[in-house]
């Protein structure tokens, strides 16, 4: 019988062209290279055995079938593994291992190739010192024994039993996905995909990942996902169960749900989130939600949709967000409740914003071949036209959103809420034309005046309702200290509206009022009081605009208005005096450019409300009445989606009196540089009363000049 002989290093004897050299177990043979074989029998070597000999070394302290190759005193040795030397003596390098053809097939076999051991990438086995080496496994090559079925090797030897199934990487079932993928790019199947996600070469990154690293289950997970968004669901579904077979996480049958939801399978979609639920969350009781979501889900509801806020709501975190770019866009059945709807509303908001201009069209273009019209891409459509500079077209695709969000009952998120209360550019053309009744009361307070020597400086205008009333102290007091610390900047009217008002609240204003008249020198206190037509939060915000009005028909100077929620600076005169020599107006406008007055991104209501500044007085009267038509047009008590008004108000006033004369005026970005009113926290803002009533009462007994003392009569 014949045997090859095996190196030290892991080589056969190979032989070409008369020259003895490490061959490869896995390179091929040919007539003019071929393995050295020894004939048992007759102790001969084919070919080379004319001028080397085996010298077999089976001795006590050498039990494994080990020859030395020897030509009278020198020694074959494989001490390198890339070519053989000649020594003169025999020790370990110059030991070869008889192994039978077989063997040095099944050798070939696994050294050509790379495993997994169950679940377990192992890579490539390595054979080094006559031992095979693969992961934990070692097995001396001459007693290997193997059985091979389709894509599995099973390993075992006489003296260890335990068998060892290895699974060969790429298996046949990868391959197969693989050369499915790479057919579908071959003929321009992923031309156009669902989603603006993905594009064709995500699709080869991934192919490409996976072609060099077959075990790595990344790309597997991604060509899922990308093959999804292209609408290849079947082929998506295969990727993803192939990676779960070698990644047991929850996440994965999570992905696999939501590839059978985009295929509307949804009772394997119900099937397989409960699995991933179970798995993820094995501890956890979800019998209070969890069936009625899945009787959804099997009637055909995209009940999937409502997962997160479930989570949510059981404080748990939710799944590998990555994949819910599988959720939006997605064709909705027409089974969807309305919380589902909201829901995909809200991702598809939450989606549109997170892109930018290019993708955004791709994701409009998409969601409406899949879903027709719905409020939520019009709203979307008004965005992407507003900063686009198709002023008209915005303003129609508001007021189809504003309908069918009304139609379905639907509320936007905060951002978008401002489609409620967008008046189109024909609308605030038309407002001067007519009369515009006073839905909001505000036009019958009653105002208190404050009596003033000279005409003031400027106009400092708050509002708020009883409820935010604890906020104007605090206010009231910095404002008071910062003019005890500088005065220079003139005479000044601190002008207070307040909605439904107290007894106490009123006593307070006038005690404040009383007390500047007859002590101090450059402030003065105006209020104005009155019933609004309902205690509502949305009204509030709106209330600074709508008692200018009033303010500016009694004062001619610049304005200055703010939120209640604010408190001055120390160095307020200088900031002031600053802006009043320096600007024509001051606006928050953080998605500005300053330079010629574009909106770059957001909304057309995207202005912060905090503080704004009107510097030109004999224009002061028509942009008054203009914001406070606009608000008494678009408010309707009792709604609530009117949250933003007071920033469409604002945002308009801007486009129709301030745009277009850009250029000519001086703008201050009040979100850049120093504040001029400085805003707490949320929390502070809203609840905390930091500075009380009592507290400004207190500061102006203490500053109340003391009259002098009689003196006695000079004789007594």
């Amino acid at each position: 019988m014949a045997f090859y002989l095996l190196s030290f290093h892991g080589a056969l004897v190979g032989f070409t062209g008369q020259r003895l050299h490490p061959l490869c177990p896995t390179m091929g043979t040919n007539r003019t290279t071929a393995p050295v074989a020894l004939d048992m029998q007759h102790n001969t070597l084919t070919p080379g055995g004319a001028f080397v000999r085996a010298q077999p070394l089976g001795t006590a302290a050498h039990t494994r079938p080990l020859v030395a190759l020897r030509a009278g005193n020198a020694y074959l040795s494989s001490r390198s593994p890339t070519q053989f030397d000649v020594v003169p003596l025999c020790a370990t390098w110059e030991h070869f291992l008889l192994i039978p053809p077989e063997s040095a097939d099944l050798l070939r076999t696994l050294l050509r190739s790379t495993w997994h051991d169950g679940q377990t990438f192992v890579g490539q086995p390595t054979c080094t010192g006559h031992e095979l080496r693969l992961g934990p496994h070692t097995w001396p090559v001459e007693q290997l024994q193997a059985e091979i079925r389709a894509d599995t090797l099973t390993l075992w030897t006489h003296a260890a039993p335990r068998r060892v199934t290895l699974r060969v990487c790429p298996s046949r079932a990868l391959e197969n996905l693989i050369e499915n993928v790479t057919e579908l790019l071959e003929i321009g199947a992923f031309r156009h995909a669902l989603s603006p996600w993905a594009t064709v070469d995500d699709v080869r990154e991934q192919v490409l990942k996976l072609s060099i690293t077959p075990s790595a289950i990344a790309p597997c997970i991604g060509l899922a996902q990308l093959c999804c968004q292209f609408g290849q669901g079947e082929l998506a579904a295969q990727f993803a169960a192939y990676a779960q077979s070698f990644a047991q996480i929850a996440d994965l049958v999570w992905l696999q749900a939501l590839i059978a939801l985009r295929l509307h399978d949804h009772d394997r979609a119900a099937d397989l989130l409960a699995l991933a639920l179970r798995e993820r969350y094995p501890r956890h009781d979800f019998s209070d939600t969890l069936p009625a979501l899945l009787t959804r889900l099997r009637q055909g509801e995209d009940a999937l949709l409502l997962i997160p806020d479930m989570l949510y709501e059981h404080d748990l975190p939710g799944f590998d967000e990555r994949f819910d770019t599988l959720l939006v866009p997605m064709r909705l059945a027409a089974s969807n409740g309305p919380d589902i709807r909201q829901i995909y509303a809200m991702l598809f908001e939450n989606a549109y914003q997170r892109l930018n201009t290019t993708k955004d069209l791709r994701l409009l273009e998409t969601e409406a071949r899949l879903n027709g019209l719905s409020w939520w891409t019009e709203t979307a459509m008004g965005h992407t036209s507003w900063l686009a500079g198709l002023m008209a077209e915005a303003d129609a695709h508001y007021a189809i959103a504003r309908r069918l969000a009304l139609q379905e009952g639907a509320m936007p998120a905060p951002d978008n809420t401002g489609i409620f209360s967008w008046l189109g550019a024909q609308e605030c053309r038309q407002l001067a034309s007519r009369a515009v009744p006073d839905r909001t009361g505000v036009s019958r307070w009653e105002w208190q005046f404050g009596r003033a020597e000279v005409a003031p400086a400027l106009c400092l205008v708050f509002a708020c309702d009883s409820a935010h009333f604890h906020l104007l102290p605090g206010l009231i007091l910095s404002l008071l200290q910062a003019y005890r610390q500088d005065r220079s900047f003139g005479p000044v009217q601190l002008c207070i509206g307040v909605a439904n008002p107290n007894a106490e609240q009123l006593a307070f204003l006038r005690t404040i009022a009383d007390w500047l008249e007859l002590y101090a020198t450059s402030l003065r206190l105006s209020f104005g009081h009155g019933p609004a037509a309902e205690q509502d939060t949305a009204l509030e915000p709106a209330l600074r605009y709508l008692i200018l009005p009033d303010i500016v028909a009694r004062f001619r100077c610049p304005v200055l208005t703010g939120d209640c929620a604010g408190y001055f600076p120390a160095n307020t005169a200088t900031l002031l005096r600053t802006l009043k020599n320096t600007a024509s107006y001051g606006f928050d406008l953080p998605l500005f450019d300053h330079q010629n007055g574009r909106q770059h991104s957001g909304t057309p209501w995207s202005i912060g409300t905090d503080t704004a500044y009107f510097g030109e007085p004999e224009r002061l009267p028509a942009i008054a009445a203009f914001m406070n038509d606009y608000l008494n047009t678009v408010y309707t008590p009792r709604s609530r989606a009117h949250t933003a008004m007071d920033r469409c108000a604002l945002a308009q006033m801007l486009r129709h009196f301030i745009l277009p004369r850009w250029n000519e005026l001086s703008i201050r970005f009040l979100n850049k540089g120093p504040d001029i009113l400085v805003m707490p926290a949320g929390s502070v803002a809203t609840s905390t009363v930091l500075v009380s009533q009592a507290d400004v009462l207190h500061d102006l007994a203490v500053h109340t000049p003391r009259r002098p003392a009689k003196l006695p009569p000079p004789n007594a």
